[in-house]
């Protein structure tokens, strides 16, 4: 089984500790994953991306391929005035559409994967419908580097120092497996929480690489909008698939400032089919 790891970011210090945060976080994803895809959107000409200033300290630098997508391609891409200068549904769906694993993991570079052996134990019945979201453990920065110092290797020592995430606390439905049945049970009020399954389910969403073919990625129509993540697992469940949620393997988060643009909506209505056509992901708009 190839595993493909998908995240994204803008090397403009984003929570205050961007890089930091990320040699934990790309160094595990290095460890874990047979590809690990950063899409870089939109850093500033002339600074480096965040892969390029860490690349000292990253270890199977082999397996690591990045994508640059520059300001100006951006501005051929989105206008002159985008909603937010880091566009994620476009980036995550960047990655996607060139990921080449049986299996891709969208995720972020504030998250510190589980070891390899545990993610096949975990993805080891991905069939093409399924999508799998797990649950994180929030940890501060300063607790890990008071207790690794300046060792980056840790995430097999992450859940003897901070256990595992009761699931409970992440939990928005009373349902682990949503599928279309479960959602027509109940009203459409209720569909997002559902089909959310737990709170921040897109910090660590895994499918089969056929099934994120199948709903087209991402909603790219959602770059003004919130809510991304829910909407992707709600056309895996559309589209007569399931989602379930879990809290093993464990991924632990990376805490940081937030900032929300007075740009991006707050609507969380849904598509249950996308809207993307047959170039997302910018097929043919970006050179590779």
């Amino acid at each position: 089984m190839k595993l493909s790891a998908v995240c994204c970011g803008r090397n403009d210090n984003y929570g205050g500790h961007l890089l930091e945060s990320a040699v934990y976080s790309l160094n595990s994803m290095l460890q874990s994953f047979d590809e690990v895809i950063y899409v870089d959107w939109n850093t500033e000409e002339g600074k480096k991306t965040v892969a390029a200033e860490l690349e000292s300290k990253l270890t199977n630098v082999d397996r690591l391929r990045v994508i640059e997508v520059t300001p100006a391609q951006v501005k051929k891409i989105m206008g002159d005035a985008p909603a937010q200068p880091m566009c994620e549904v476009m980036a995550r769906n960047v990655g996607i559409r060139r990921a080449t694993g049986d299996v891709v993991v969208s995720t972020n570079i504030d998250i510190i994967a589980p070891p390899r052996e545990q993610l096949e134990l975990a993805f080891r019945d991905m069939k093409p419908g399924m999508m799998l979201t797990l649950a994180k453990h929030d940890v501060e920065l300063e607790d890990l580097t008071r207790i690794f110092g300046e060792t980056v290797d840790v995430q097999e020592r992450m859940p003897l120092v901070f256990g595992l995430w009761p699931m409970q606390k992440r939990l928005m439905s009373p349902h682990l497996a949503v599928t279309k049945d479960v959602l027509d049970a109940n009203p459409v009020s209720s569909h997002h929480t559902l089909a959310s399954v737990i709170c921040a389910c897109g910090d660590f969403q895994a499918a089969h690489r056929d099934t994120w073919h199948t709903i087209k990625g991402f909603e790219e129509e959602m770059k003004k909008r919130l809510y991304a993540d829910t909407t992707v697992q709600y056309q895996v469940i559309m589209s007569g698939g399931v989602v379930y949620a879990s809290n093993f393997p464990p991924v632990y988060h990376i805490e940081h400032a937030r900032y929300n643009s007075p740009n991006i909506s707050n609507n969380p209505e849904m598509n249950p089919i996308t809207k993307n056509d047959d170039n997302w992901g910018l097929k043919g708009e970006i050179d590779m």
